[in-house]
């Protein structure tokens, strides 16, 4: 084998490993930003009141990933559970459901006034475009499961 065939086999080696290189920290890069953005999603959410003055509630809920799924949580105390509705729009799970009866709370309204609450709502955003023909809805009083498959 010559110098040449030599220099070229080394410098074919040198672009295969800065190659490698380049892919394996730009999907680094990748799963860092996404760390970050999940992460300001969840301060986020954190951050938002759990009330609203026109009448609704936030639930308490969960999503865990589980490889081939995103199973979700939801904790709906109180709730009639003919009335939950579960809709789903691109990666969007959007969740109403009224109260079996009315929840007035005083002094909540920071203006020394009454809330009055008779529904939950809440939009949960997924990483993924869900298609509702895989998506299983399960009720178990006042608890929804809901598993999106990937």
């Amino acid at each position: 084998m010559s110098a040449e065939d030599e220099f070229d086999k080394l410098w074919r080696r040198i672009k295969e490993v800065e190659r490698s290189i380049r892919e394996y920290v730009e999907d680094e890069f990748r799963r860092a930003l996404e760390d970050v953005r999940n992460e300001l999603r969840s301060i986020n959410r954190m951050l938002m009141p759990s009330w609203s003055h026109e009448g609704y509630l936030r639930p308490l809920y969960a999503v865990k990933d589980v490889g081939r799924a995103y199973i979700i949580y939801i904790d709906l105390p109180k709730v009639d559970e003919g009335t939950i509705d579960v809709r789903f729009r691109n990666n969007l799970v959007m969740i109403r459901a009224k109260l079996k009866e009315g929840l007035k709370i005083s002094s909540w309204s920071g203006r020394g006034g009454e809330v009055k609450f008779h529904e939950y709502r809440e939009v949960i955003e997924l990483p993924v475009r869900i298609d509702p023909s895989k998506v299983r809805v399960n009720v178990k009083r006042s608890r929804v499961q809901i598993v999106v498959h990937k």
